[in-house]
């Protein structure tokens, strides 16, 4: 079997071929791709610039990360998990979120990495693929992925028990942070302060709230998808603007905590669960739009409890949205396994 990838980039089809022929080569690229998979991609070169923009905002994150998706990359293969599944990253890319967010939310504003952040980062690396697999077992009955559900499941699982565990050396903070709740009207927001929060969309899909990791996902993006990258610019810049027009807390907005979630669903409806179509256009602009006010409404429950949204927003509207799919008759549903990008998915749709 030849891992071609679903992108075209110079070299990577050759990359995938050796591969193929190399089981260190192959653990690297399953590791690589799955980072890739933080953009729906498996270019390997898309996840090693995700990587580095992780490493932009915060060295000690990206350290975890790569700890947690090391794992779940090694167990995926001692536990014999299908080898496509693996070389497209699949059950690797929910253990690097997660694995960012021990380091932001559990070790919060520590410098040096200690035995107990290892043994959390591995402990969540392999709850990860046992989630991935669960959470993919039920959902197929109804030909839905399960995009990140495991590792925002895995990320509450820990956070919850770093509670109890203060011998590991946890900083967990469960105090309740929804943002001081001020009006702020269009005309407050300057061009930069758009920009800012515009960028942050990005960097906060890799737990980053710094415009130059966000410069670092678009790149990864752009190289395996001209199609998503232009989706993505749209789908930000109307996040922003929801969040103003509904007055939510400007500091919340600039580090792009409401515009994340209305990136990555995007993603997955426009082209991807759905074949681009008007339809999909609007329907896609649609729960951009509603993706903004299901965070907010998830941060007032979450916030209390001392859980992080995460992903938890896309990846459940994504997941309704698709066992939804045979009530709307102008949109055309794409089976997963022809999953890619958007340029491949609609070459693979007009041969079949």
């Amino acid at each position: 079997m030849t891992a071609l990838a679903t992108c075209k980039f110079p070299m990577v089809d050759q990359w995938k071929e050796a591969a193929d022929k190399n089981p260190v080569l192959g653990f690297a690229d399953s590791f690589l791709s799955g980072y890739g998979q933080i953009g729906f991609n498996d270019n390997p070169v898309s996840g090693l610039l995700f990587i580095i923009g992780c490493f932009v905002g915060s060295a000690q994150n990206g350290i975890c990360s790569l700890i947690c998706a090391f794992t779940a990359t090694l167990m995926g293969y001692l536990l014999g998990v299908p080898r496509i599944s693996m070389r497209l990253g699949l059950y690797t890319f929910n253990a690097a979120l997660a694995g960012m967010g021990v380091g932001l939310f559990i070790f919060t504003g520590q410098t040096a990495i200690t035995a107990g952040m290892v043994l959390f980062c591995v402990i969540c690396g392999i709850i990860c693929v046992f989630l991935t697999a669960a959470f993919s077992a039920v959902l197929s009955k109804w030909n839905v992925p399960s995009l990140a559900l495991p590792y925002c499941t895995a990320l509450m699982i820990m956070v919850s028990a770093s509670l109890f565990v203060s011998s590991a050396g946890p900083t967990t903070s469960v105090i309740p942070h929804l943002g001081e709740m001020k009006a702020f009207t269009a005309q407050s927001w300057t061009a930069a302060d758009f920009f800012t929060s515009f960028m942050n969309n990005f960097s906060e899909i890799l737990w980053q709230a710094n415009p130059v990791s966000g410069a670092f996902f678009l790149a990864g993006v752009i190289i395996a998808s001209r199609i998503d990258f232009v989706a993505i610019i749209a789908a930000s810049a109307i996040a922003t603007a929801t969040a103003i027009a509904l007055n939510l807390p400007v500091e919340n907005n600039m580090i792009g905590i409401y515009g994340y979630n209305a990136v990555l669903l995007t993603m997955i409806i426009f082209g991807r669960g759905f074949a681009i179509s008007i339809a999909s256009t609007i329907y896609a602009v649609v729960l951009a739009v509603v993706s903004v006010i299901f965070t907010a409404c998830l941060a007032t429950v979450f916030s209390p409890l001392g859980f992080p949204v995460a992903a938890f927003p896309y990846a459940i509207m994504a997941v309704l949205a698709m066992l939804g799919k045979d009530a709307f008759k102008q949109l055309t549903p794409v089976d997963p396994m022809l999953w890619g990008v958007p340029e491949t998915i609609r070459k693979a749709m007009k041969q079949n």
